[in-house]
Parts: C-alpha cells; sequence; structure tokens
C-alpha cells in the first residue's frame, strides 16, 4: 500500500510550481515614476511601515496640477497606454498585497484588479508568503486595445495572456 502513496508523492511533486521558502515577511520600500506626453505617475510603498499605505499620484505633465492621489495594492511595475488615457500597475509582491494587476483610467477609476495568486495559466515561481513572479521582469510588452477594453500582458515564460474590463 505504500508504494501507490509514495508514486503519488513523486507525482505531485514533479508537477507543483517551484515554490520557495521566505526567510522574512516583505518589508521592501518602492518608488516608482513613469512619464507619458500628458501624465507623470509615481508611486510608492514601504512595506516596512504596516501603517505606511500604498500610494498612486497621478500630476498633468503640462500644467504639473495633481489630477489624483489613491491608495493602491503595492505596485512593482508601472505602465502609460500610449493615449494616456489608462495606468497599469503589476506587482510581483503577494504579501499583504491582495491584488498584482491594476487598471486605472486617467481619471483615477479603477476599472480592473486581478488577484494573481491562484490562476492556473500562471504556473509561477516565487516564495511561499511574499513573492509571484507571474510577468515577464524586468520588463514585459504590455498591448491596450481599446476598442475591445484587453489589456495583454506578457507572463513570465513569455505568453501574452489577455485581461478584459
Amino acid at each position: 500500500m505504500r508504494k501507490p502513496i509514495a508514486a503519488m508523492m513523486a507525482t505531485l511533486a514533479l508537477c507543483a510550481s517551484p515554490v520557495f521558502a521566505d526567510r522574512a515577511a516583505y518589508s521592501g520600500a518602492v518608488d516608482l515614476w513613469k512619464a507619458s506626453p500628458a501624465l507623470l505617475v509615481a508611486h510608492h510603498h514601504d512595506w516596512s511601515n504596516p501603517a505606511h499605505p500604498s500610494t498612486l499620484q497621478v500630476t498633468d505633465r503640462l500644467s504639473f496640477q495633481p489630477i489624483f492621489e489613491i491608495d493602491v495594492p503595492a505596485i512593482t511595475y508601472l505602465w502609460i497606454s500610449p493615449d494616456s488615457h489608462y495606468i497599469v500597475g503589476l506587482s510581483n509582491i503577494k504579501y499583504r498585497n491582495q491584488y498584482q494587476l491594476i487598471v486605472l483610467s486617467d481619471s483615477g477609476l479603477e476599472v480592473l484588479k486581478q488577484d494573481l495568486t491562484d490562476v492556473d495559466w500562471a504556473r509561477p515561481t516565487g516564495s511561499v508568503t511574499n513573492w509571484l513572479n507571474w510577468y515577464k521582469a524586468p520588463e514585459p510588452r504590455i498591448v491596450l486595445t481599446t476598442a475591445t477594453h484587453t489589456l495583454e500582458i506578457e507572463d513570465a515564460s513569455g505568453v501574452m495572456r489577455m485581461f478584459q474590463f
């Protein structure tokens, strides 16, 4: 009876995504900036201070007038659509980060938030609690088709994945 259990465990071990142990909880601080012809976008998060929110500030590039500032998930990659109508934030942080993908309109409206920790296609490598390496690093290809509101993002294995909003 032990042989079938051992064979099953070996099969599960071979099929599982690689996961690595964490020595400590994520406590990083990140500042990101991105500019388009119309917008200046800045993101800040500091996970060493649990009371400090993760924020995104958007400013008009020509007048330097603030457009909006909102709390967002921790982001590790920023992208602005070529027409400056959408801001995309990607994250490889799992720890205290409910969403790893967020899309905002240029007025600050959240049009998409996605938790990618359990997606079947990703088969990401990552750590038990801190990391989820689901997108192509350091800079994925991102395509936005506004006619169908479809966002395509290159995953960690180089496959373009579609998200509709």
